[in-house]
C-alpha cells in the first residue's frame, strides 16, 4: 500500500524562497486549480519525487515545467525570479503506518536529480524529530535492484511489492520495474488518456501491459508464465548444450569415416549411454570402433621388429601388385558409373525444385482468389469469370470438349495444390538425400582410389629395389597401422568424453519432460479465471453507470488473452468507441483493476492518480458519477487534479453530495514562503 500524506516544493531564487506545501487524506482527494494555476506542476511534483517522471514522457527535471526549475513568476505575467534551487518533498506511509519522506532535486548546484534523499519520518511537519536518514539513486544501473541503494528497490520493499522476473524480446529474464506497474494507476493528462498503460516505459519487455495486469491481480498465470519462460530457456540452453555435444560427436565420426548409432541431433532420452556407438562399416561386418581397435592392436602385436628383405616378398608383391591393379580398375569403373548418376539425380531434383516453385506459385495465387472471396469480392475475379486464375485462359477450354466434367471448386483445388506440394517435398528430401549418399560413395571410391594408387607406386618401387635391403612397404605398413592405432586409440578415449557430456544432458532432459508435464494445461487457474471474471463484471459495471453508450454490454468481454476490454469476441473496444466513450473505458478499466485487487488480496498499492479525468468534452452527470464511485474508496486513496472548466458551478455541480479532502491552488501554485 501507498498512501501520499502529504507534498512540498521548496524553491529558492533570487528575490528569496517561494514554495507550496498540501497535505492529504485516505479516500478522495481533489486538487482544483483553474488551468494556469500550476496544477500540473504539483502533478508532476508528486510523480517526480516517486521517481516516476518517465510517465511524463522522459526522465529527469527536463520533464518538468520551468516553474520548477527555471523561473518563477509572482505575480503572474509580472515579475519573473530566477531559480538558484529547488527540491520536492514527499511524504508517504505504507501498510504498517511506517512514513518516510522523499526528497528529490530539481535543480541544485553540483547535485544530480538522479539523487533522492530518504528520511525516516515526516520531515514536513516534523523535521526536528527526523535522526535517520539515507541517500539513494533513481533511473541508473542498481536503482531498481540494489537494496542498499537503489530508490525503486527500496520503494518496494517499503510498501511490500515484491516485482516478479518478465521476458524481454530476446528471451532474458528482467525485472518488472515499478514505474511500469504505476502506468495502471497514474493517469498523466497529455498522452496518458490516449490508450491503457500507455505512458509505460516498455524496456523490451515481452507483453508489458499483459504482465502489469497479472501482477497487480496477482494471478497464477503469472507464475505458470514464468515457470513455462524457465523451461523454455532451459530447453533452449539444453538444445544448445546437446548440439555442440553432438557436434564433437559427428567430428569425431567424420576423422574415423565411422557411423553415429544411438542418439539424434536433438535430445532424447537414452536409457543406456552405451548405446551411444561409433560404427565402421566393411563388407565383413559392421564394428564398433572400441572392437576395431582391439583388431588393429592385436595386428600390430603381429609385427615382428626384424623385417623382412626385399626378395624374401618378391612372389607375394608381384601377386599382390595384380591384385590391387585389379581392385583399382573395379574402383575407377565403379567411379566413373557413378558421377553420370549424380548428374541425371541433380537433374532430377532441379526439375523437382521447379515443380515445387510452380505448384507453390499456384497455390499462392488460388488461396488469394480465397481470401477475396472470403472477405466479400465480387467484381473482376477472373474465377467466377470461369478463368483460372494462374494461366488465365477459359476453365471450359482447358478440358477436352468430349468429356463433361465441372471443374474443381476452389476449396479442392488448394487442398490438391497443397497435397501435391507435400508429396514433392517428399520427393526432394528424398533426392537430396540420394544424390549426398552418392556424393558420399564417391569420395570413399576416390580415397580408396588415391591410396591403392600410392600402394601400386610403392610396390613396383620395392620390384627394382636390392633384394637383400628391408622390405620397404613392410616399414610403411608397420608405421601405418601404429598411426591408425594411435587415431583409434585416441578416438575410443573421445567417444567415452562425449559419452559421459551426454549423460547429465540426458538426466536434464528427463526432468526438463518431467517439469514440462507439471504445467496446467489451461493458462487460467480457476482462480484466475473468477478473478478476472470480477473485473469484467466491475468494468461492465462502471461503464453502465459512467454512461457508455457506444456498443450493447452484452458485446463487451475483457480478452482472456490480453485482459483487455474487446467488442465482439475480436475488437479493440477503443475502435469501437467514441472519443468520450473510450475516456470512459480507461476509468473504468483503471478502477475495476485496483477494485478486483483489494477485493482479491493482490499486488495493486491502492492508490489512484488521475490528471484532468474531464476530457473529450465528457458529460457533467457522468463526471459526477465517476467522483461519487472514486469516493468509495474509504480505505484506499485517490487524487483527482481537475479545473472544473475554470467554474465555480461546475464544481459545485460535479461534487454535490460527494465526501472529499479538497485541496485548492488559490491564483498560482508557487508562492513567496515568509
Amino acid at each position: 500500500m501507498l498512501k501520499i500524506n502529504s507534498v512540498k516544493v521548496e524553491i529558492n531564487t533570487d528575490k528569496g524562497l517561494f514554495g507550496a506545501d498540501f497535505t492529504f487524506e485516505s479516500g478522495l482527494n481533489i486538487i482544483r486549480g483553474n488551468n494556469t494555476a500550476g496544477k500540473s506542476s504539483l502533478f508532476q511534483s508528486i510523480i517526480y519525487a516517486l521517481g516516476f517522471e518517465e510517465l511524463l514522457g522522459g526522465k529527469f527535471e527536463k520533464t518538468l515545467q520551468s516553474v520548477l526549475k527555471d523561473t518563477v513568476e509572482y505575480p503572474r505575467e509580472k515579475n519573473q525570479y530566477k531559480i538558484l534551487q529547488s527540491f520536492v518533498y514527499l511524504v508517504v506511509e505504507n501498510q504498517s503506518g511506517e512514513v518516510i519522506t522523499v526528497r528529490r532535486g530539481v535543480r541544485v548546484p553540483d547535485r544530480k536529480s538522479q539523487l533522492i534523499d530518504v528520511y525516516y519520518g515526516d520531515y514536513i511537519s516534523e523535521p526536528e524529530n527526523i535522526t535517520q536518514q539515507k541517500q539513494m539513486w533513481v533511473h541508473d544501473k542498481g536503482g531498481a535492484s540494489d537494496n542498499d541503494f537503489g530508490f525503486h528497490a527500496f520503494l518496494c520493499e517499503f510498501i511490500n511489492l515484491e516485482l516478479p522476473k518478465v521476458v524481454t524480446y530476446n528471451g532474458n529474464f528482467t525485472s518488472l520495474y515499478l514505474q511500469q506497474i504505476a502506468s495502471a494507476f497514474i493517469i498523466e493528462q497529455k498522452k496518458g488518456w490516449s490508450d491503457f498503460f500507455i505512458t509505460a516505459p516498455i524496456y523490451s519487455i515481452r507483453d508489458l501491459n499483459q504482465r502489469i495486469v497479472e501482477f497487480l491481480l496477482n494471478l497464477d498465470v503469472f507464475e505458470n508464465n514464468e515457470k513455462k519462460e524457465l523451461i523454455n530457456t532451459r530447453r533452449n540452453k539444453l538444445q544448445n548444450d546437446w548440439q555442440k555435444t553432438f557436434n564433437d560427436l559427428e567430428s569425431l565420426a567424420e576423422r574415423t569415416n565411422t557411423k553415429i548409432v544411438g542418439v539424434k541431433q536433438t535430445p532424447e532420452l537414452i536409457n543406456n549411454i552405451n548405446d551411444i556407438k561409433l560404427i565402421l562399416e566393411r563388407e565383413a561386418g559392421d564394428l564398433r570402433i572400441e572392437d576395431y581397435f582391439s583388431e588393429l592392436q592385436n595386428e600390430l602385436l603381429g609385427y615382428s621388429d626384424n623385417f623382412e628383405t626385399v626378395g624374401d616378398n618378391i612372389s607375394a608383391n608381384e601377386r599382390l601388385l595384380n591384385d590391387k591393379q585389379n581392385l583399382l580398375n573395379k574402383f575407377n569403373i565403379n567411379y566413373d558409373i557413378l558421377l553420370p548418376e549424380i548428374s541425371v539425380e541433380e537433374s532430377k531434383l532441379v526439375q523437382f525444385e521447379r515443380q515445387h516453385a510452380t505448384i507453390n506459385e499456384d497455390l499462392r495465387k488460388n488461396k488469394g482468389v480465397q481470401k477475396l472471396n472470403r472477405l466479400g469480392a465480387k467484381n473482376d475475379l477472373k474465377i467466377t469469370e470461369n478463368k483460372c486464375p494462374t494461366c488465365s485462359q477459359e476453365i471450359k477450354d482447358l478440358l477436352p470438349s468430349d468429356i463433361n466434367h465441372t471443374p474443381m471448386r476452389l476449396e479442392d483445388n488448394i487442398s490438391y495444390l497443397e497435397s501435391q506440394v507435400s508429396m514433392i517435398k517428399i520427393y526432394i528430401d528424398g533426392q537430396k538425400k540420394s544424390i549426398q549418399d552418392k556424393q558420399k560413395q564417391a569420395e570413399e571410391l576416390r580415397n580408396e582410389a588415391h591410396i591403392l594408387r600410392k600402394e601400386i607406386r610403392d610396390l613396383k618401387k620395392e620390384l627394382v629395389e636390392d633384394e637383400r635391403i628391408p622390405s620397404i612397404i613392410q616399414i610403411e605398413k608397420k608405421f601405418s597401422l601404429t598411426q591408425r592405432v594411435n587415431l583409434f586409440r585416441k578416438a575410443v578415449e573421445k567417444l567415452e568424453d562425449i559419452k559421459n557430456q551426454f549423460s547429465p544432458l540426458i538426466d536434464s532432459y528427463g526432468k526438463l519432460l518431467t517439469d514440462v508435464s507439471g504445467l496446467p494445461t489451461l493458462n487460467l487457474s480457476a482462480l484466475d479465471e473468477q478473478k478476472i471474471k470480477d473485473f469484467e463484471e466491475n468494468f461492465i459495471s462502471y461503464l453502465r453507470k459512467f454512461g457508455y453508450k457506444s456498443k450493447s454490454f452484452d458485446a463487451i468481454k475483457l480478452s482472456r488473452d490480453t485482459y483487455f476490454p474487446i467488442v465482439d469476441g475480436l475488437y479493440n473496444i477503443k475502435f469501437d468507441s467514441s472519443a468520450s466513450d473510450f475516456i470512459r473505458c480507461i476509468w473504468s478499466y483503471t478502477i475495476s483493476l485496483m477494485k478486483t485487487s483489494v477485493a482479491f488480496g493482490g499486488n495493486h498499492p491502492q492508490v489512484l492518480i488521475f490528471d484532468e479525468p474531464k476530457q473529450q468534452d465528457i458529460s457533467l452527470p457522468s463526471f459526477k458519477t465517476f467522483l461519487q464511485e472514486l469516493a468509495k474508496f474509504k480505505n484506499q486513496q485517490v487524487f483527482v487534479f481537475a479545473s472544473f472548466e475554470n467554474s465555480d458551478k461546475t464544481f459545485t455541480d460535479s461534487t454535490d453530495g460527494i465526501t472529499f479532502k479538497l485541496s485548492k491552488i488559490e491564483e498560482t501554485l508557487i508562492k513567496p514562503i515568509l
